[in-house]
């Protein structure tokens, strides 16, 4: 089944709205080469602006939701390597200010007319964008809460840049060849019950961090490159 277009009345609907609190934390792992505080105006995201009037950044309520969506998004993938992992890094931002954003999941569908095929579908992403453009201009919001079409437990968040002035950097890792992110592949594997397969950790090396939520300690243990370099890891999926 094909994701629906945005109803005609689309302006007269009643969504409903998730609030992202001032002082909460999100997660994302970003291109390294740009900012994390990135808005992008690409046609490449699915809730991008099909025609570049508005940018998006895109990220997750936790951690590892935000690695569903960056290293789950070739369905049957089993490895993650180095040449991927150098390419990509990660941040925790700061909200300074409250978001509102509109609920594209769950109950929130059918009230705007949607169907989860919205974010869940896959390529091309002209419905989805189409989803976009109508929402921003049609409805006062920050941006979209939506749940990951690679983990549909992990809630993700796509902010229009008109939320640019409540977002913060409050953390940057550029090494992601480190105990705290291979605790985290392993935790989300554990959650979805499939096997990991992770290069061996020494016990001086581990982190003391829950697994699955970077703290800044961890974080800073490895920005120099102390963990053991690692060929691959099996995520199993």
């Amino acid at each position: 089944m094909s994701a629906p277009l945005p109803p005609a009345d689309i302006a007269r609907r009643e969504p409903e709205f998730i609030i992202v609190a001032a002082g909460t934390s999100i997660h994302r792992f970003f291109t390294a080469r740009y900012d994390p505080i990135y808005f992008d105006t690409s046609r490449d995201g699915r809730l991008n602006a099909p025609d570049a009037s508005y940018g998006v950044l895109y990220a997750a309520r936790n951690a590892t939701g935000a690695f569903a969506e960056t290293f789950l998004r070739r369905p049957g993938r089993t490895l993650l390597d180095l040449d991927l992992l150098r390419q990509k890094a990660y941040a925790r931002l700061s909200i300074t200010a409250e978001l509102k954003l509109i609920k594209l999941a769950g109950s929130g569908l059918a009230v705007l007319g949607a169907t989860a095929e919205v974010v869940h579908g896959g390529l091309p992403y002209d419905v989805p964008q189409a989803w976009s453009k109508a929402l921003s201009t049609h409805i006062n919001a920050d941006g979209i809460a939506y749940y990951a079409r690679h983990d549909d437990e992990a809630l993700c968040y796509a902010l229009f840049d008109r939320a640019g002035h409540a977002v913060r950097e409050k953390e940057r890792v550029v090494d992601l060849d480190a105990d705290w992110f291979w605790a985290l592949a392993q935790a989300l594997q554990n959650r979805l019950g499939a096997s990991v397969s992770a290069p061996e950790i020494d016990d001086d090396q581990r982190s003391s961090s829950n697994p699955g939520q970077p703290s800044r300690g961890a974080m800073s243990d490895h920005r120099g490159g102390n963990s053991r370099r690692r060929q691959a890891a099996e995520i199993g999926l």
